[in-house]
């Protein structure tokens, strides 16, 4: 079988920093991959990589031929940036041309590709729009038109919806899953937990340089929390100092803002919930919710943040 990315023993260093540790990883045609992890984790170093900005250590292989030669990581390797790489004043179809010239796309069936990758992403009926003029997700849609034009076997999603509205964000990732069903392998560097376990084939948990996981979402969150369930507790203003103090005993952590608190526990959910009620006591009209569901992905990644390991 030949994958469509093989990479073997890659390692990368800043001179005495370790930023990526030897990592292995195989993927195939059509697989949707997430490469998740806190700051620092060492995504970027591996994208970076991949793309050839740096001086790597160990093998890169897409589709079965070595990207060590610069030919062949063009001609087999896209990449959708963080930022619009687009030009403003100028149409969706104006960028792609632009964009097919300087990748040596052949002159003869120019039209035909770009017709194609234009088609890709449902921007056929704009092509002739300034680009100033797009939405948000319109632009999205012809960065990544412009990574597809010369089919290549790896597209890389660098992070595409930091900073975008959810339409936005949305539009990528629908786009991401759509390649991957017509046999494209994907990348998708995302700080979007949720989205990444509902999109995601797999996921690649990188930690300090260090390859944690890779499998799918479901697995990994099995075997980091077999039996445990996580009690989320909502208040209807910031808890006070009693309510602070009642939820000591069952291990209460902030969520993402001052009013939410979660908990995980393998005791009945019904027990927990009915103990932490009782010790509430006055402060239980400030409850606005108690709602009780499996860890995911953003749980894991609070753990992975605090220890440094899944379980």
């Amino acid at each position: 079988m030949t994958f469509a990315l093989h990479v073997e023993g890659l390692a990368v260093s800043y001179g005495d920093h370790q930023a990526l540790h030897p990592l292995d990883l195989d993927v195939l045609p059509g697989e949707l991959i997430g490469i998740i992890g806190p700051n620092g984790a060492g995504k970027t170093s591996f994208i970076r990589a991949l793309c050839g900005k740096l001086k790597i250590k160990g093998s890169i292989k897409i589709d079965g031929n070595d990207i060590g030669k610069r030919q062949n990581r063009q001609r087999l390797l896209g990449l959708v940036p963080q930022d619009i790489g687009l030009y403003p004043h100028m149409s969706a179809r104006e960028n792609l041309e632009c964009f097919a010239k300087i990748m040596g796309l052949p002159r003869n069936g120019r039209a035909q590709i770009i017709d194609k990758a234009l088609e890709s992403v449902d921007m056929k009926s704009n092509e002739n729009i300034r680009v100033s003029s797009l939405s948000g997700g319109m632009k999205r849609r012809i960065n990544v038109a412009a990574a597809i034009m010369h089919n290549p076997k790896l597209i890389i999603f660098d992070e595409p919806t930091a900073g975008v509205d959810i339409p936005a964000r949305d539009t990528v990732h629908r786009l991401a899953r759509r390649l991957a069903e017509k046999g494209m392998a994907v990348l998708l560097v995302t700080h979007e937990l949720e989205q990444a376990e509902a999109l995601c084939d797999k996921v690649l948990i990188l930690c300090h340089g260090k390859k944690l996981a890779y499998d799918h979402p479901a697995k990994i969150l099995e075997r980091s929390f077999t039996g445990m369930r996580e009690v989320m507790v909502r208040y209807a203003t910031q808890p006070t100092e009693d309510c602070l103090q009642s939820m000591k005993p069952f291990e209460f952590s902030q969520g993402e803002l001052p009013t939410i608190w979660t908990a995980m526990t393998q005791a009945s959910e019904v027990s927990f919930v009915s103990a932490f009620m009782t010790s509430v006591r006055n402060g239980d009209q400030l409850i606005r919710e108690i709602s009780v569901r499996r860890p995911g992905l953003t749980s894991l990644m609070h753990r992975i943040e605090k220890t440094g390991a899944l379980l």
